[in-house]
């Protein structure tokens, strides 16, 4: 039986990569660390080595849960294994494989690594394109939560990966070559307790001018006491099966406010 590795349809399920865990009730502000789990391993490429395995849901960082889904699909003798959330990594690969094998090396941010350089952690968005847009999801691809109740969003740097990046730059088999009147748009909306209570927007891709560099965000307009952040894209490269550029973005140094 040979086995493939693809990127559709998926759901998010939250089961927890760990629960032995405790809250600090004198917590104040947290700046998320994705160097500071020692139950996340990754493999020679940087990536995070459970990424591919459905026995494992939201993954956690000082009880802050990332959502993510694995699913492995038997079709006439093969398997097919996706992925959508959030993927832990510290890829330092930044290469254009257009004449390659993307699949396999998705993992990296434009930037060669994280926050703090190449050999910084950071995580990987997957966001799933046949979401719905125009409503609020059941159950978001791409979420975040915090295990120890409401938080208060302060900031987060926000990058393209290098998949992304290349795929809007140059092209690909799947999407065109951005323009300047081409854009992508990462949607950041904050929730409590079933409702939106703020958003806000972060270009991607504005024209020819693709983002590749950390950009601090400003998360406060997500409002105060939320229970969850969830992320969505849209694209002026869309089609009747959703967009058509890659949908990944990658995430350092979230930081939230306990009190």
């Amino acid at each position: 039986m040979k086995t493939f590795r693809a990127l559709r349809n998926g759901a998010f399920i939250a089961l927890s990569l760990f629960a032995t865990t405790s809250c600090d009730e004198n917590a104040d502000n947290l700046i998320v660390s994705f160097d500071e789990n020692p139950e996340v391993i990754y493999d020679a490429k940087g990536c995070w080595n459970d990424v591919y395995n459905t026995a494992v849901g939201a993954v956690k960082f000082d009880e802050v849960a990332f959502s993510h889904l694995a699913t492995a699909t038997d079709w006439g003798g093969y398997v097919y294994y996706a992925w959508y959330g959030f993927c832990p990594s510290k890829s330092t690969d930044n290469t254009d494989y257009a004449d390659g094998d993307w699949t396999s090396n998705q993992w990296g941010s434009i930037t060669g690594g994280g926050f703090g350089g190449a050999g910084d952690a950071y995580i990987l968005g997957c966001w799933n394109t046949s979401e719905d847009v125009d409503g609020i999801p059941t159950a978001p691809a791409c979420s975040i939560s915090y295990k120890c109740g409401k938080f208060n969003p302060l900031e987060v740097y926000v990058t393209n990966s290098a998949w992304g990046y290349y795929a809007m730059k140059n092209g690909s088999a799947f999407n065109k070559k951005f323009g300047d009147s081409d854009w992508c748009i990462l949607h950041i909306y904050g929730m409590r307790n079933g409702k939106i209570t703020g958003q806000v927007d972060v270009e991607l891709a504005d024209g020819t001018n693709i983002l590749n560099k950390w950009s601090k965000v400003n998360l406060a307009p997500l409002g105060t006491q939320i229970d969850m952040i969830y992320f969505q894209m849209t694209s002026s490269d869309t089609g009747i099966w959703g967009m058509n550029n890659p949908a990944y973005f990658c995430l350092d140094n979230l930081e939230i406010d306990l009190e």
